[in-house]
């Protein structure tokens, strides 16, 4: 495509427009676009390269469909490409003299050839680029930023020093922009590091992660990272919150993993294909350069920072060694939050600890009492039932001799009935201070409650209208427990629920099987319609001698307590859903079981007066 003459008699005032837009940039790469792009309206094409560590890399070409074409084409021989026989840009760049090729398409086509490029792609090259070119440097001071190729079938080589004034003022507010870049970095830098070194090891560390692998993203010129603990007892890197420019399966394939025995030794800076099976997926996306950083502290491995760019650019020993400097500061961070989690569990083991051991000291301070109690039930026994069995023997003989009537015969049986009561207290403390020794055994369950429910019947008052109904959700296998223990204890609770109940009414006695863990548990229930309990009544129910009855003796349900201990169980006693209280037994299966568990079945309950 031709391209009309150059307006010579006001270029020179529409280059100083374009250097007053360039100079409000607030960027590099807003300036180098102002720049390229004040040049094609006047109707240039343009290149831009960028010299560092003595290699070149074009950073803008003119967005013109044949030379994007040509750029795709020409991209594996533009990336960090060295200056060549022909094409002039070590001279420029060594001498900030510009230079005015006469011969474009040949210039870059022995270019292209000199780099092993395919002989199609230097005919396009030969046909859609301008026949003439002026290259400039781009300098401030005495540093070289790059150059700036300006081609145009219409340019003489009296134009070389009207836009070499234009690159050397493009060059210099490159400078002051790229000057402020960097200290916006390194503010940015040390924001960073004194909001990692200032914050709380209870603060949200995952939080000031993010952030802090926002800001080495930014200050790197990186798209994308993440961020990996070491995990020392898995020997895993788990991925810290989530990784930042990407996602999907690519960021849930390495959200763990494991590394050979030496890690990453040193930091390094790789193209993404040579990353191995990730690094397909990465380029796949579109990342070309891969930076990763190891984390570590006195030799010990903390993590793992790992740094990706989209742009073909590889990351630069100053980008690397701000990485490692923030990356240090991110280590810190991780290794006080590890100390931190370490000494909360050590604490929480040693509490523990203490725990297990205050318990241990209550329950050998109960078996001292228990101890003591049983001696004094021993002594009582013998001591009071011997006079206790006078008296029965004096009444009986009393009532046959005198055939008593009246207030005589009253009183004879008030004395009968204080005996008794006196004979069942003793009764009750023998049971309580008994060593208990378990015969466990598989029993069938139903039959077990329903001969405990009877015996406890006839242990209510024959005037109490108190029904008493058994209830099993299924039809339960044998369980392992002591069954004459235990029916004890189930009677204790089924007559305490009774005389909850003065004016009548129901008692369910309920059971069945939850799995906890690898043991089944046997959970038996007995609720009654009384008033219920109160909140100090409930926390010491099951303390010995504790009673809210007129003529208890505070023993019947401690000694459920003790039967429910020995079997290594637990009982509670708690509000009913409506009214009432709920006593609940938990006993654990202990040994293997034979039988299975059926399924569902209506059950007909037993109903005893």
């Amino acid at each position: 495509m031709t391209q009309p003459p150059l307006q010579r008699d006001r270029l020179a005032l529409e280059l100083t427009n374009v250097t007053l837009s360039v100079q409000r940039a607030q960027s590099a790469a807003e300036a180098l676009r102002v720049a390229a792009g004040g040049l094609e309206a006047l109707g240039f094409d343009v290149a831009v390269v960028e010299a560092s560590e003595e290699r070149f890399r074009l950073r803008y070409l003119s967005s013109r469909p044949e030379l994007a074409r040509l750029r795709q084409a020409l991209a594996p021989h533009l990336t960090g490409f060295t200056s060549g026989p022909g094409d002039g840009l070590g001279t420029v760049a060594a001498t900030d003299q510009a230079l005015f090729l006469d011969a474009l398409p040949e210039a870059t086509r022995a270019w292209a050839a000199a780099r092993g490029a395919p002989p199609t792609l230097l005919e396009d090259a030969s046909a859609h680029l301008r026949r003439r070119a002026v290259v400039t440097s781009l300098t401030s001071g005495r540093e070289t930023w790059g150059g700036v190729i300006v081609m145009h079938d219409d340019l003489q080589p009296d134009d070389r020093p009207l836009l070499s004034l234009f690159s050397l003022q493009v060059g210099n507010w490159l400078r002051v922009v790229e000057g402020l870049e960097r200290l916006d970095r390194r503010t940015a830098e040390l924001e960073l590091v004194h909001a990692l070194a200032v914050s709380s090891i209870r603060s949200n560390v995952d939080a000031l992660c993010r952030s802090a692998l926002e800001t080495v993203c930014r200050t790197s010129g990186s798209d994308a990272g993440a961020l990996h603990r070491f995990e020392r007892g898995s020997g895993e890197y788990v991925l810290v919150g989530d990784a930042l420019g990407y996602h999907g399966a690519l960021a849930d394939q390495y959200r763990r993993f494991m590394l050979p025995a030496d890690g990453v030794p040193a930091p390094m800076v790789k193209r993404v294909e040579a990353l191995g099976p990730s690094g397909a997926e990465l380029a796949r996306v579109g990342f070309h350069h891969s930076a990763v950083v190891p984390l570590r502290l006195e030799d010990a491995s903390v993590g793992l920072l790992s740094l990706f760019r989209r742009e073909d650019r590889p990351f630069s020993d100053s980008e690397l060694r701000s990485a490692e400097i923030l990356g240090l500061q991110m280590a810190s961070l991780l290794e006080r939050q590890r100390l931190y989690l370490e000494s909360q569990r050590l604490y929480a083991d040693l509490k523990a600890s203490y725990d297990e051991l205050e318990r241990a000291q209550v329950e050998l301070v109960r078996h001292e009492r228990l101890a003591a109690l049983g001696e004094l039930a021993a002594v009582m026994a013998h001591e009071v039932r011997n006079p206790l069995g006078v008296i029965f023997n004096s009444l009986t003989t009393l009532k046959r001799l005198l055939r008593p009537s009246g207030d005589a015969e009253m009183l004879l049986s008030m004395v009968g009935e204080e005996a008794e009561r006196l004979n069942r207290i003793v009764a009750d403390l023998l049971d309580f201070a008994r060593p208990y020794e378990l015969v466990k055994k598989p029993i069938a369950l139903e039959p077990f409650v329903a001969s405990a429910i009877e015996a406890a019947t006839q242990a209510l008052p024959a005037t109490a209208p108190v029904t008493v109904v058994q209830h099993f959700e299924r039809e339960l296998p044998p369980f392992p427990l002591d069954a004459h223990l235990m029916r004890q204890a189930l009677i204790n609770l089924i007559v305490n629920a009774g005389q909850a109940m003065p004016r009548g009414g129901v008692v369910t006695v309920s059971a069945r099987i939850e799995p906890r863990a690898l043991t089944p548990w046997l959970v038996l229930e007995v609720r009654d319609e009384g008033l219920g309990l109160s909140a100090r009544a409930t926390e010491k129910l099951f303390q010995p001698f504790f009673t809210t009855k007129a003529t208890g003796t505070g023993l019947g349900l401690a000694v459920v307590k003790r039967i429910v201990d020995s079997h290594g169980g637990e009982v509670r006693a708690a509000p009913g859903p409506e009214r009432g209280t709920v006593f609940t037994i938990r006993l654990p299966g202990g040994t293997e079981r034979e039988g299975a568990t059926t399924p569902p079945r209506a059950s007909p309950g037993t109903r005893q007066r």
